[in-house]
């Protein structure tokens, strides 16, 4: 990005030499995001939203069934536009910063780069305003800015020059101050948005195709430290979906393409409406509330949905708005909810039955576990975990096994019903299991962290490599792949089926033949944060982890369902 004093050459969006400032997170605020004055780089999203909102008045961006589509209404409570709201982001950053206080500015510049980006990078060349929470809960433009999180231009104005690469990951995305927004629409009609906001449409393939440009933020490297801030040397791959993806035949990058490929952007912001349909719509409306009759319909145009499998933290945000300054109407957040629940149960995931035989009393089930999606599942931030829940019932429908079974928090529980250690502070790692024998025992598809010497840590800048990661690979993946060193599995104890796309599962389960018939039910769940994670995390002392126990503590942990399938044994 270009600065007052540097305006001849680019600047990357994330110099060596800032990384050691410090940007807090920001506090808790309310109130819209406000206008932002000419000569920054960026604008808040209420400014967009004069053109690329819905009107009852106009046909804009509209599907064929005129379903509303426009691009600020889906995205106003996607976890993108609430980056620098969500809570548990806060807590997670004020837990590594309380962990490990010699490298809080840094941390919290690491963090905020792509959490509150237009804040962290404001075009004034003052990157240190950001320190002071008190400012960025001000109406001042910066705060303004930091509030809007991921926001329209931002990505918009992402340029194309070193996507894919290594330089761009972290953050590293490059950002120019010359007016240019990108979109991928051919013989553009420039002249409303250069009056009303100085920003100029440009042609550009990159924002609609190009897997990269995701990749910027959602491919984070981090330089391992001990809790005095002594770096080890180490540098743990905490997320890489990108590379996962990369190492899948979902990839579309590099021939052969295969039949399966697809950008992050093809599921993420998809290019057809609800009944799977292309949509072709006009992108803009005139700020009266009318079409512009000289717009003409455009393709490709994309879904500004942004939805993975999170549904908790959009429901603690639609429930406590107030406090979160959260501007978002709740509709908006129950329709982020049920698309991220329609994306789980879709496209993320399958269990089948291989086989069920009787092992003398006892009946071994073989389930096989798909992966849908084009990356690991789970994957991402490494509070994510999935499991199956195996269920069998007795001829008289009595329960008498139930593997994988939770309460009203979404802990595991044990044969007995209680709570499983592991899913507690300071408790034992669940290993990987590819033969599952003990209900007391079930089988977790997670990463969990591992410091220097190998001992499971739940603090990111600790990590150095994986204790255990048995996340699902995406189909075709291998360990001859480039990117395979960052995205391989740890922990998987020679389990020889463990493969892309899939895992086969056996349960050994006591039924005698003689309480037969047995029904027997798999059901694959979901949990975006397991309660191992915040519990790690609540024995740290902050306010913002304490808000967000508040929060979490009237919220519905439960994971989701993402499959299901059920057969019958004797």
């Amino acid at each position: 990005m270009k600065t007052p004093s540097s305006t001849a050459s680019r600047r990357r969006g994330l110099l060596p030499a800032l990384a050691l400032l410090s940007v807090v997170p920001l506090a808790f605020v309310s109130g819209s995001p406000g206008a932002i004055p000419r000569g920054t780089p960026f604008l808040t999203s209420t400014e967009c939203a004069t053109c690329h909102s819905n009107a009852s008045g106009a046909t804009a961006m509209r599907d064929a069934q005129s379903r509303p589509i426009a691009p600020f209404d889906l995205w106003q409570s996607s976890m993108m536009a609430n980056s620098a709201r969500d809570p548990f982001w806060r807590a997670a950053v004020a837990a590594e910063r309380t962990v490990t206080p010699a490298r809080s500015s840094e941390i919290a510049a690491k963090c905020t780069r792509c959490h509150t980006p237009m804040a962290s990078v404001d075009g004034h060349g003052d990157t240190e305003y950001a320190m002071s929470p008190d400012k960025l809960d001000g109406n001042d433009s910066i705060a303004a800015l930091g509030r809007d999180g991921v926001s329209c231009t931002v990505c918009h104005q992402i340029r194309p020059d070193n996507l894919g690469t290594p330089e761009s990951y972290s953050g590293h995305y490059e950002i120019e101050d010359n007016g240019d927004v990108f979109g991928p629409h051919q013989n553009l009609q420039g002249g409303p948005m250069i009056n009303m906001t100085g920003k100029n449409p440009v042609t550009a393939s990159h924002l609609a195709e190009d897997s990269g440009l995701c990749a910027t933020c959602h491919t984070l490297f981090t330089n391992t430290v001990r809790p005095d801030g002594v770096a080890t040397g180490d540098v743990h791959a905490e997320q890489t979906p990108y590379l996962e993806w990369r190492n899948s035949d979902y990839q579309d990058e590099t021939l052969p393409v295969g039949s399966m490929a697809a950008s992050c952007q093809a599921c993420h912001l998809p290019q057809v409406d609800a009944d799977g349909n292309p949509i072709n719509a006009r992108v803009a409306r005139n700020p009266a509330g009318f079409d512009w009759p000289w717009l003409a319909q455009r393709q490709p145009y994309g879904r500004h949905l942004l939805v993975g499998g999170n549904t908790l933290v959009p429901a603690i945000l639609r429930d406590n708005a107030a406090a979160l300054g959260v501007t978002a109407p709740a509709t908006a957040f129950d329709a982020t909810i049920a698309a991220a629940r329609n994306q789980l149960q879709t496209s993320t995931g399958r269990v089948s039955f291989q086989g069920v035989s009787r092992n003398g009393g006892d009946l071994d089930v073989t389930v096989r576990v798909e992966n849908l999606a084009g990356h690991k599942f789970p994957t991402g931030y490494p509070s994510r975990r999935a499991w199956v829940r195996l269920e069998v019932r007795d001829a008289s429908g009595r329960v008498v096994w139930d593997c994988g079974g939770f309460d009203a928090r979404g802990r595991l529980l044990g044969s007995g019903g209680a709570v499983l250690p592991a899913e507690q502070a300071g408790g034992p790692v669940l290993p990987h299991r590819d033969l599952v024998t003990s209900a007391d025992a079930p089988q977790v598809y997670e990463s969990v962290m591992a410091d220097e010497n190998g001992a499971p840590t739940f603090r990111l800048m600790q990590a150095a490599t994986f204790l255990k990661d048995d996340r699902l690979l995406p189909d075709g993946w291998s360990a001859t792949h480039p990117d395979a060193p960052d995205t391989q599995p740890y922990g998987l104890n020679g389990d020889a089926d463990f493969v892309g796309g899939r895992d086969d599962l056996t349960f050994r389960v006591p039924a005698p033949a003689a309480a037969g018939p047995y029904s027997v039910t798999a059901t694959l769940h979901y949990q975006v944060i397991a309660p191992r994670y915040v519990d790690e995390m609540f024995q740290i002392q902050h306010p913002d982890i304490r808000r967000f126990e508040a929060m979490y503590a009237a919220a519905d942990p439960r994971p989701e369902i993402v499959a299901t399938a059920s057969t019958t044994a004797n």
